[in-house]
């Protein structure tokens, strides 16, 4: 059984389980990136789970306080503009025919799967809750997580406040998310 990282619904936070039998053709199936109107991935993410398309909307949770000075935690797309499904590739119609998709990220000419290991790397980071936005990493000494959930996991390490974080960049978007770690745990990668 594979336990998928929770999926905000309009505020409202579930938790999905799926079953190895209810995708029997999981090994044929990819995961893709696919581009949204602005600010529609919330409502993508709903569609595409009533088609019953596997789909992942990492969130992370920031403060907000309004003039008259209420503060409110308000959840928001790690990455804005995208929202990540698991298709195969005759189930991708489906997928771009939905309300508020503009296109699957690809080359021009095909959709691109996005690299498991990055997809990976990203539901463990929104299982464990420690996903932050950052900025796409192009120096640094690029690494290996070699202990922990995060294992085999390869990003680049640079230092904020003092702490140590691990950036994990998805290629194909351009796009990259950050997790705190220790520097017992990294090693360089070769």
């Amino acid at each position: 059984m594979l336990v998928i990282p929770p999926v905000s619904d309009r505020g409202v936070t579930k938790l999905r389980v799926e079953a190895s039998a209810v995708h029997p053709n999981a090994s044929k199936k990819k995961w893709y990136a696919v581009y949204t109107a602005p600010r529609h991935e919330k409502f993508v993410q709903a569609q595409l789970t009533a088609k019953q398309i596997q789909s992942f909307l990492p969130l992370y949770t920031n403060v907000r306080r309004w003039k008259n000075g209420v503060r409110r935690e308000i959840q928001f797309p790690l990455f804005p503009g995208y929202v990540f499904v698991c298709v195969d590739t005759n189930e991708r119609l489906p997928v771009v025919q939905t309300t508020g998709v503009l296109y699957i990220v690809g080359n021009g000419t095909a959709p691109l799967p996005i690299d498991d290991q990055e997809m990976h790397a990203l539901r463990l980071g929104a299982q464990c809750e420690s996903l932050s936005p950052h900025p796409s990493v192009s120096a640094g000494d690029t690494v290996c997580i070699k202990r922990g959930p995060f294992q085999g996991v390869r990003g680049h390490v640079q230092r904020d406040r003092g702490n140590l974080t691990f950036v994990v960049t998805i290629q194909l978007i351009q796009k990259s998310f950050a997790i705190g770690v220790q520097a017992c745990d990294l090693e360089l990668a070769g």
